[in-house]
């Protein structure tokens, strides 16, 4: 799966969807959407490969602050559609409710995030299947979290397995000592911030991703009844199948 990997200057995590089978056995389209981490790495040689690339969209999951602190960079440059779909208000220095209980594991922050994030990972999805969206990329900042719960839905959609989702949420770890050697230099501060997360958290471990899908099916029962439960209506996914997969 490692030449589903997109080389950059800037951002490290650039990754192609295609590739894996889907319902009926078709095969998701490459081409068509990536993932990665934050874009505001972007240099001038990666606007160019964009472009060449013919990417049109860019989702963008991160929080307002972290939009406010660090802004889009070079993307802002480029000539395509970035669309904000931040999954909460604020990343750094959220105050929380008395009595809050942090989670201690990544499969708990991933279920927040699939209920908190809901919102935004609705409007992803009606946003993938409009008119002059794709190709498209979508990240937050690490390409790992709020990305890697929208890739396992995106994907959970077309009908690929639970062991090729897992298997794409960990081809984030080949990278993931890059990715946080980069937000030290960026923001030193993060190391604070890291002390008080579960520490699967700051990999991305294929257990972390097997438990996010067990809870998952506890909770919402399939990729289908989620969708429906955040507002998705179902020719939204019908149209985004069409766009995504092969035909037979």
């Amino acid at each position: 799966m490692a030449d589903r990997r997109v080389i950059l200057e800037g951002p490290v995590n650039f990754r192609d969807l295609g590739g894996y089978e889907g319902i009926d056995g078709r095969p998701v389209r490459w081409d068509q959407l990536y993932r990665s981490d934050s874009l505001h790495r972007l240099t001038a040689a990666d606007g160019k490969q964009l472009a060449q690339m013919g990417i049109k969209t860019a989702i963008d999951f991160r929080a307002h602050d972290e939009l406010d602190r660090i802004g889009v960079g070079p993307l802002g440059e480029l000539d395509l559609q970035h669309v904000h779909l931040p999954t909460v208000d604020r990343a750094m220095d959220t105050v929380r409710p008395e009595g809050y209980r942090p989670p201690t594991t990544a499969a708990e922050v991933y279920r927040g995030m699939l209920q908190h994030g809901a919102r935004a990972y609705a409007e992803g999805l009606r946003t993938l299947v409009a008119p002059k969206t794709l190709s498209a990329v979508y990240f937050c900042m690490a390409g790992k979290d709020r990305t890697g719960i929208f890739t396992a839905l995106v994907l959970g959609l077309l009908g690929v397995s639970d062991v090729d989702v897992i298997a794409d949420y960990a081809l984030t770890h080949e990278v993931v000592d890059q990715i946080h050697d980069r937000r030290r230099m960026e923001s030193p501060s993060v190391e604070d911030l890291w002390g008080k997360l579960p520490e699967d958290l700051l990999g991305a471990h294929a257990s972390a991703m097997e438990t996010t899908l067990t809870n998952f099916y506890t909770d919402h029962g399939s990729w289908m009844a989620y969708a429906s439960s955040i507002g998705v209506d179902e020719s939204v996914v019908t149209h985004l199948r069409e766009k995504l997969l092969e035909t037979s």
